[in-house]
């Protein structure tokens, strides 16, 4: 017998030790599930809540009549709930679950696509067609013309809550429907439930809602790198405190701030969220600039339009201290992840399979815009600066076309290579995607 089976044993017959030994496992076994309950519940948010609430409303119609609760029809409740007559309620039904769940990011509104589009300026919206996999609590949202016809519209028509994803299925709980289907008739329809594909061609888009808590590793951590350095001259991996305070008062025609040089009305809005993350700490700076600071306060708080806007010496100054609070530095390293995730998407939604080639297209979304793979963005009728880059093409491919290098000048030249050659020198182990994720 080793000394070790001796101790154990001697352990074993002794009461005192051996009641010590099940208190120590009994607690290493606590700890394990405290762990596995702050994983599920904590971080991540409470986005299920919101399924929860949903399954309740449904199974308390399974059971009583509008006339039992006091309404004329079930869409009466969530309509009034949100201070509206009787109209298509698909959207009052799951705003109703996310208010209830106390979910302050879910980007409700009473309308679809004005719904999509807040999660999209959030870097929430995440495309059926890109591959992501919903979670429970996810809203989803529906274009019954197909993925494609979504893909060239941005049109939804009805949304509902994910309430259970299981074996490449999502459960839906859905107000304002009708056999299965969305009603024009708001008085008769009912809150629905069914399962159906991940596959399903109806299905568009989903929101990624909840309490965020996404780790900047693999592809992701790759795309910020490279844009950050493009933008301010350093990997994100390397930024000191004065990277955050980046201002250039005319970039091509309106101001570029922070790590990504947000342009224009990105700018303004990433102002906006420093502004909501701590409205003293932005309120404070722009005091202290008496006449200028209060100049860009109103407009952070009016949703003034910065896409023209060249701010002049004190502004800037003003701006930069903004972006150098914590309130400044937690808006860009939020929308920064958030940025390179649609990025991302976008690349998949364009078929883009090939990590090095996603990450450098990522690159160009965000200096020339989200809209680069599209033809005739431009007034004159010229495509996007993207449009024609399939999945078939690599990096290489990609970069010898020579797409975003500006026209016959070749301006940005200099930011295509350097991008090439520090993607070409990263081994294949630094695009795994070990993204954690809990606001989906």
């Amino acid at each position: 017998m080793t000394t070790a089976a001796k101790y154990l044993v001697l352990i074993l017959k002794n009461k005192k030790a051996r009641n010590t030994l099940i208190g120590i496992i009994t607690g290493i076994i606590v700890f394990f599930i405290m762990i596995i309950f702050f994983y599920l519940y904590v971080l991540q948010g409470n986005s299920s809540e919101a399924a929860n609430i949903a399954v309740k409303e449904y199974e308390y119609w399974q059971n009583h009549t509008p006339e039992d609760a006091g309404f004329s029809c079930q869409g009466e409740k969530y309509c009034s709930y949100f201070n509206f007559g009787v109209v298509d309620w698909c959207c009052f039904f799951a705003g109703y679950c996310y208010e209830e769940a106390g979910i302050d990011d879910s980007g409700y509104a009473s309308v679809t696509n004005t719904w999509t589009e807040n999660l999209k300026s959030k870097g929430k919206l995440k495309t059926a067609a890109s591959g992501y996999t919903p979670r429970v609590g996810n809203p989803v949202f529906f274009n019954y013309d197909g993925r494609a016809n979504y893909a060239s519209t941005n049109f939804v028509a009805h949304v509902g809550v994910v309430v259970e994803v299981k074996d490449n299925t999502i459960t839906v709980i859905a107000g304002n429907e009708y056999n299965g289907a969305t009603s024009n008739w708001a008085s008769v329809s009912y809150v629905n439930k069914y399962t159906m594909s991940i596959n399903n061609d109806t299905i568009a888009c989903y929101g990624a809602v909840g309490a965020s808590e996404t780790v900047s590793t693999g592809l992701n951590k790759v795309t910020r790198n490279v844009i950050c350095h493009n933008e301010v001259g350093v990997l994100y991996d390397e930024i000191d405190t004065s990277n955050y305070g980046s201002v250039i008062a005319n970039d091509n025609g309106a101001v570029s701030i922070g790590v990504y040089g947000w342009h224009g009305n990105k700018a303004l809005s990433l102002l906006q969220k420093a502004y909501n993350n701590n409205s003293l700490q932005i309120s404070s700076i722009a005091t202290s600039y008496s006449s200028t600071g209060n100049s860009v306060m109103n407009a952070i708080s009016n949703g003034s339009d910065w896409s023209n806007y060249i701010p002049g010496s004190s502004a800037c100054s003003c701006i930069k201290a903004m972006l150098l609070t914590d309130a400044g530095k937690e808006a860009q390293d939020s929308n920064s992840l958030e940025d390179a995730q649609t990025y991302i998407d976008i690349c998949k939604d364009n078929k883009l399979t090939e990590n090095k080639a996603i990450v450098y297209c990522c690159d160009i979304l965000n200096q020339w815009g989200t809209s680069s793979f599209n033809a005739n963005v431009y007034g004159n009728g010229r495509h996007g600066v993207l449009h024609g880059v399939t999945g078939s093409m690599s990096l290489d491919a990609i970069y010898n076309s020579q797409r975003a290098w500006s026209d016959s000048n070749y301006n940005y030249q200099s930011r295509r290579t350097w991008t090439y050659n520090y993607l070409k020198n990263l081994t294949n182990d630094k695009f795994i995607d070990l993204n954690i994720k809990s606001d989906d």
